[in-house]
């Protein structure tokens, strides 16, 4: 099921430092084959549960909620979860999980790959799987970007590590996205050795890098905009849109690399891209709802899959932008659903037929569903808690759901904290 994710025939993958959900996995080639036991060493022992918390791969109620019924399961037998070492002593690692409710070892850590180096801060993954079966995961903290081999889940490897190093203009890998040609695009919120000093608030600005599918970089693309002035730029979400030959990249706010100094301070605006080309060709300020910070933050866009229509939620506004004119010349964005305040909107996704949006809120801690009957007036149908914990419900838990996948169904969804 990434991040911040849609899935497709296989695993799934998740976010870091706490964990990261990320795509689906395809089957391990081997039909019938038992699967492996859990493994051991540093992902499978004590310290790294306590970093990771899947928190959910059930049936989740995106509609009418169907009976019991016999365990019938033909979806993505994996989830990949990107994650860090909770103490930082060992290394950060991809997990493969059993993600086969009919499995008797449904949940637990298949194999680990570590990737010989720690306090990465894992994040985010590319959500949309890719015909090569390669993920990317990024590390915030030290410009890193991990490129993984999951043709066979279980005997999968790391085949690149980009390190973007101090030659490089762009730090704070954030966000993955294919191209058509196969290259990756990656979205970087900061610029080289952005520290956070006022006047860099609103003149330094982050973009994008363009990889190969092997993880050489092929290019960075600065996103200053002549015509923004004055606004943060960010770039941290990302959605493409073939189709269109749109890329919707969102400036959710500096201060994501190591160097940073204070507190992150929001962007209010998202841009336009060309996708052929990675073009910039608009920079749109998202306009302010009846509480005046409904804007702050743009975090996760995601298109429908069958509609030149596109989702943007904020996470310190708390709700919801749509959009149905990327493609056009003047690209405009209108609020269509406010969450409330102090909710912290995370990673999203749509489901396969364009029905339901569903979203983690971890200011909340929530995993949230939208009825997309009216793409203008999303309404809320199902709210599901995970401020209990699922064994005892009496039981208070910690944590705040970030990043979460979906299946190609659309009806399983994984959810991870970020801690």
């Amino acid at each position: 099921m990434s991040g911040g994710g849609n899935a497709s025939g296989g695993p799934s993958s998740a976010r870091a430092a706490a964990p990261r959900c990320a795509l689906p996995m395809p089957p391990d080639p081997a039909p019938g084959s038992a699967k492996p036991r859990p493994a051991s060493g540093a992902a499978a022992g004590p310290h790294w549960a306590v970093v990771l918390a899947i928190i959910g791969l059930a049936m989740l109620p995106l509609g009418c909620r169907r009976g019991r019924e016999a365990p019938l399961f033909t979806g993505e037998p994996y989830l990949a979860v990107w994650a860090g070492d909770a103490d930082r002593k060992s290394s950060d690692f991809l997990a493969i999980l059993d993600a086969d409710p009919t499995s008797a070892t449904y949940g637990k850590v298949l194999r680990t790959y570590p990737v010989r180096s720690r306090g990465n801060e894992p994040h985010n993954v590319n959500v949309e799987p890719r015909a090569d079966r390669r993920l990317f995961a990024g590390g915030l903290l030290t410009n890193r970007t991990f490129v993984f081999d999951l043709r066979q889940p279980l005997a999968g490897k790391l085949v690149a590590v980009d390190d973007a190093g101090p030659q490089r203009r762009l730090w704070g890998p954030h966000d993955f996205v294919s191209l058509p040609n196969g290259r990756v695009a990656v979205t970087c919120v900061d610029p080289a050795r952005y520290r956070g000093d006022p006047v860099e608030l609103v003149t330094a600005a982050g973009g994008l890098v363009e990889l190969t599918s092997d993880g050489q970089p092929v290019r960075e693309i600065p996103a200053p905009d002549p015509a923004a002035r004055g606004l943060i730029i960010a770039p941290a979400g990302a959605a493409a849109a073939p189709a269109l030959d749109r890329l919707v990249t969102t400036n959710r706010g500096h201060g994501y690399t190591a160097l940073t100094r204070g507190e992150a301070m929001p962007g209010i605006s998202v841009q336009v891209w060309r996708l052929e080309d990675m073009r910039l060709l608009k920079t749109v300020l998202l306009e302010a709802g009846a509480r005046g910070e409904e804007n702050l933050a743009p975090a996760t866009a995601r298109f429908l899959h069958r509609e030149p229509l596109v989702y943007v939620n904020t996470a310190q506004g708390g709700a919801l932008y749509a959009s149905d004119s990327v493609q056009t010349p003047v690209p405009a964005f209108r609020l269509v659903y406010d969450f409330g305040a102090d909710t912290l909107g995370g990673d999203a996704a749509v489901t396969p037929d364009d029905r339901w949006y569903v979203e983690t809120l971890t200011g909340r801690n929530r995993l949230v569903t939208l009825d997309l009957a009216d793409r203008w007036h999303p309404k809320p149908v199902a709210a599901l808690r995970f401020d209990r914990d699922p064994g005892d419900t009496n039981r208070a838990r910690a944590g705040g759901p970030s990043a979460l996948a979906i299946s190609a169904d659309g009806t399983r969804v994984a959810v991870a904290d970020y801690t």
